[in-house]
């Protein structure tokens, strides 16, 4: 926590820092990004390159939420639904794994 409150106070005293840091859009990730990015540098480099290239292919910088393009919208759904499905694939595979070892616990 502290750690994270020294990461805002440097984002918010750096002259080449955003104004308004928020979190990468990763679930569960709380990695902070500037207002510009969609997502941490580790998550991004996960994304698909086809998914990366259509975000890149319907940005447009300064753009929010409201006056963005039906593309890029259509683009965002997919990455979000993408990491939703990988970051489920994760949790399933730590429970698989916690439920593996109780078990091997409970054996001895």
């Amino acid at each position: 926590m502290i750690v994270r409150l020294l990461v805002l106070a440097l984002y918010l005293v750096s002259s080449r820092a955003p104004a308004y840091p928020r979190s990468c859009v990763w679930p569960r990730c709380k990695r902070l990004v500037p207002e510009s990015h969609l997502m941490c540098p580790a998550h991004w480099r996960a994304l698909p390159k086809e998914l990366r290239d259509r975000i890149w292919e319907h940005y447009r910088p300064g753009q929010t939420a409201a006056t963005c393009s039906q593309e890029y919208r259509e683009a965002l759904c997919d990455v979000l639904t993408w990491a939703r499905e990988r970051q489920l694939e994760k949790d399933r595979t730590a429970e698989r794994l916690a439920n593996m070892q109780s078990r091997q616990r409970s054996l001895w």
